[in-house]
């Protein structure tokens, strides 16, 4: 009986030490990617059921430099017996460099204390390039400067260079001499709908034709701002600092433009794909992203009461908008 008693003793304290130790643990779905595909880590941590957990938060959208996370899961917390919870959260994550990365342990809070996990390593492959069917070409020769007369003569300069001082005491005289009038009036500042300014924005995309002169990254950067932009005024989230994943979240929330989900998810990851992976998009996807732009603005823009007065407000709007869709349709 006493051995029993002894046995019982010592069962219920182990089970107590197992209850009270905490695991931290961090993995990875591969330890090797293609550049561009897809990954997961995963975090678990395991401790006694009324223990406090804080798992980190990536404030820059990155695990380290050149792993870009596009997909944060939920907290999960279950029941694993024996008075512990396993508490795990997955990071979905993408690269567009070649390279061996480390990822240092993650630091996670129970009850005060800080535990940290494991080391990952991660490497990054890229495709292969052929080079028995690449044409080498020779070095081009050293060509001569053309012959230029104002670079072999200072004279040009120095009459340019007497305009301009002439100029610039000129106008320091007048503005001198100028007298200050009692009070400066300063025009109040007119805040227009966020629809407006955002039509206006890509109305000035659209003229500026990026795509046409190869300059994707910069067409889709200016694209997504204007978009980003107007979704924080207009629904009231913090469009500018959220990833894809988070703004396509919200908008599932907003009925005006649950709609538009897929069409803004596919112009929101071509945008991600051009900026950061370096893709040339085609012609027809990028006269589908500007179209899908003007339509989710259109779309989703906050109505007017029918019985109020027109305001140079909403008549800015109306003269944006009109000639803008009928070119688009004309497209």
């Amino acid at each position: 009986m006493k051995r029993i008693s002894i046995l019982l003793l010592v069962l219920s304290m182990s089970l107590e030490l197992l209850a009270a130790r905490v695991t931290v643990d961090m993995r990875l779905d591969s330890a090797s990617m293609l550049i561009g595909h897809q990954n997961r880590c995963y975090l678990e941590v395991c401790a006694a059921m009324d223990a406090e957990v804080d798992l980190p938060v990536y404030l820059q959208d990155t695990i380290v430099g050149g792993l870009f996370i596009l997909q944060r899961s939920p907290i999960d917390t279950v029941d694993i017996n024996n008075g512990r919870k396993r508490v795990s959260v997955q990071y979905l994550f993408t690269s567009f460099d070649a390279d061996v990365y480390f990822i240092p342990p993650v630091q996670v809070r129970v009850d005060g204390e800080d535990y940290e996990s494991n080391y990952l390593t991660l490497k990054v492959n890229t495709y292969e390039v052929d080079t028995a069917s690449m044409q080498m070409f020779d070095i081009k020769p050293v060509e001569k400067a053309p012959f230029v007369l104002s670079d072999y003569t200072q004279v040009p300069s120095l009459i340019y260079g007497a305009i301009a001082l002439i100029v610039l005491i000129i106008a320091l005289v007048y503005t001198f001499r100028k007298p200050k009038s009692e009070m400066a009036y300063v025009a109040p500042e007119i805040l227009l709908p966020p629809h407006v300014v955002a039509l206006s924005d890509l109305d000035r995309i659209k003229e500026e034709k990026l795509w046409l002169q190869g300059r994707y990254k910069e067409f889709y950067t200016q694209l997504t701002d204007v978009l980003r932009a107007y979704m924080s005024r207009r629904f009231g989230f913090s469009a500018m600092e959220m990833t894809t994943w988070e703004i396509l979240s919200m908008l599932k929330n907003q009925p005006e433009a649950s709609a538009f989900y897929q069409s803004m998810k596919d112009l929101l990851e071509l945008s991600d794909f051009v900026k950061f992976a370096k893709m040339n998009p085609l012609q027809e996807e990028n006269n589908r992203s500007i179209r899908v732009a003007y339509e989710f603005v259109e779309s989703t823009r906050e109505q007017e009461p029918e019985n109020k007065e027109t305001n140079p407000e909403n008549a800015a709007s109306a003269e944006t908008a009109e000639p803008v869709m009928n070119n688009l349709n004309e497209q």
